[in-house]
């Protein structure tokens, strides 16, 4: 038997989904504010994680998964490898074919941060947003006792798994759904920095910043894949906060590395 969601968890829902939401929004503000740049980089950037993501990838593990579905899914550690490295190799190279082909008099630092912001705002309300606000409506319906209108939407063949996912909803404690927010945080500055990085292999033509990047991508991924089922997952969202932190310090210092080496250069000239 489903039991009813807690009000607390259904609040804690709907401030993931709402902060989720805002993340990219202030961010896009703020950094138009900020510094000159190119908006419709934001457009490229979300493009290109709708298309290699959530469609080139996707079709991906649609395949993989008819074949290897059950080697994979059985193995942590295959999972972990094979999820990581598609991630990497899709949303890098996604990356690479977009600021080389769209944004060839718009690639600039700053528009590298724009694209970042529409990647991973994609991701966050794509994703996260769309599944909070998903998971608010399910839990609406449960407390109302329509859970036979949920499973009958899911189908026969689909019925345990929905069962699974209702009650998750209800058993989750709330400061899981909180966590979620931190995680998205973390994600999101993520994706500006491997977009930064990216940029810097198309820019300068050094294909190793690509390589770099997918490597990153493929870390963390593959990590999180291993660690979500050995230690708690407020120990997780740690180990990303630094892990997030620390390539953040180390993008801001290229960055404005890279300005001063612009301003140097201007200067000489003069």
């Amino acid at each position: 038997m489903i039991q009813s969601v807690p009000f607390a968890s259904i609040i804690a829902m709907t401030v993931n989904a709402v902060i989720v939401t805002l993340i990219p929004i202030t961010a896009f503000i703020y950094l138009n504010k900020k510094v000159k740049c190119n908006q419709n980089c934001v457009l490229i950037g979300a493009g290109t994680f709708i298309v290699f993501a959530l469609i080139l990838e996707s079709l991906l593990h649609q395949i993989v998964f008819h074949f290897f579905g059950g080697a994979l899914t059985g193995n942590t550690w295959f999972y972990a490898l094979y999820g990581g490295l598609a991630a990497g190799l899709f949303e890098e190279t996604g990356r690479y074919i977009s600021m080389k082909l769209f944004m060839k008099k718009s690639l600039t630092k700053q528009n590298s941060l724009m694209f970042g912001i529409g990647h991973g705002g994609a991701e966050a309300i794509l994703i996260a947003a769309m599944s909070a606000f998903s998971n608010i409506v399910m839990s609406v319906m449960i407390n109302a006792g329509q859970v036979d209108k949920l499973l009958a939407l899911a189908g026969e063949g689909e019925k345990e798994i929905a069962i699974q996912q209702l009650s998750a909803l209800s058993e989750t404690p709330p400061h899981e759904f909180l966590l979620s927010t931190a995680e998205r945080l973390f994600a999101f500055v993520l994706q500006i920095c491997l977009s930064y990085i990216v940029y810097r292999a198309v820019r300068y033509k050094k294909p190793l910043f690509w390589v770099l990047a997918v490597v990153i991508h493929f870390a963390v991924d593959a990590s999180v894949t291993v660690l979500v089922k050995k230690i708690p997952i407020y120990c997780i969202e740690i180990i990303l906060a630094v892990e997030t932190v620390c390539l953040a310090l180390t993008v801001y210092k290229a960055y404005k590395a890279e300005i001063e080496e612009v301003n140097t250069a201007a200067g000489e000239t003069i």
